[in-house]
């Protein structure tokens, strides 16, 4: 496992996490989930990210009884909406009561990555979930500030506006806004950048063909209109995933590794073998640049 600074924090990070959107979901027992997160930490992993919101309190709850108040990994979850209404609310106040809530699930004493979980731009200005962040710091209950942002722009914006100390951002093969002016920008302020959807909700495994039935529930579906053409356009690229040694999977996972301001990838794991594949990435540098090159002319990207 190869270890990359999380912008100017001070901390390193391993440079494939584990988002944990997934974990506590009802179909497998509370020792599964446990078992699976303490294999992510023998395997090199580092950082896991989690939110108030993945099953309504689950995936915290899980990683509690996993790591509890260990020192040696990042634990990074995010204030969402607020379960009895569905409605987002970023001031200060909820801020405060979301991590203290938190807190208590994940059995630790602080909250190393703190983040807003998908705010608008309108919400950012309209809300002082700043000063929450800020008091919360100077508490102790936690490290590092940070936004899981709905799209490149408002993480340029939010570097040029806000004092948080890093960024989520949606980055893969088929989301490339970010190369524009972000990694840039990050780069040159010292922005941490997580980056989550790395296999684009699992169309980048390869798992999926053009005309086929996707079935109820996958997260692929959460992608709408976007998702058929995300299976066409992997299907265009499946000669190249062919020939790239790991297949498919490592190729999508190569290529957000590849960014010099990125910090960690956090794909998603279910299992013991998903898990194994996605710490396999870890390479220090990411994707070839000739294989970089065939991807963008395959997808008439100049």
């Amino acid at each position: 496992m190869y270890y990359r600074p999380l912008g100017k924090t001070g901390a390193l990070v391993s440079e494939v996490g584990m988002g944990c959107n997934r974990l506590g979901q009802e179909y497998a027992e509370d020792r599964h989930w446990v078992r699976l997160v303490q294999q992510a930490v023998e395997l090199g992993v580092t950082v896991f990210d989690s939110s108030e919101s993945y099953g309504w309190g689950r995936s915290e709850e899980m990683l509690g009884q996993a790591l509890g108040n260990r020192d040696d990994v990042l634990v990074a979850t995010k204030v969402s909406r607020a379960h009895e209404t569905n409605e987002k609310d970023f001031s200060s106040r909820r801020v405060i009561e979301a991590a203290e809530a938190s807190l208590r699930r994940l059995q630790r004493d602080r909250i190393d990555i703190y983040q807003l979980h998908s705010p608008s731009r309108a919400d950012l200005q309209r809300y002082d979930w700043a000063e929450g962040m800020r008091r919360l710091k100077e508490q102790g209950k936690i490290r590092f500030s940070g936004v899981a942002v709905n799209g490149a722009a408002d993480g340029v914006w939010l570097i040029e506006h806000m004092p948080v100390d890093m960024l989520q951002i949606t980055y893969n093969i088929f989301a490339t806004e970010a190369e524009e002016a972000l990694f840039h920008l990050a780069l040159a302020h010292g922005m941490g950048l997580l980056c989550r959807m790395p296999l684009a909700r699992g169309v980048l495994t390869g798992k999926f063909r053009p005309g086929e039935a996707v079935e109820a529930g996958h997260r692929a579906l959460l992608d709408g209109d976007r998702m058929a053409e995300n299976i066409r356009k992997a299907e265009m690229l499946r000669p190249i995933a062919e020939a790239y040694e790991g297949g498919m999977t490592r190729m999508a996972h190569h290529f957000c590794l590849a960014p010099r301001a990125m910090s960690a990838i956090i794909p998603g794991a279910r299992t013991i073998e998903q898990l194994e594949e996605n710490v396999s990435a870890s390479n220090s540098y990411g994707l070839p640049a000739e294989t970089r090159a065939a991807i963008d002319a395959l997808l008439d990207r100049g």
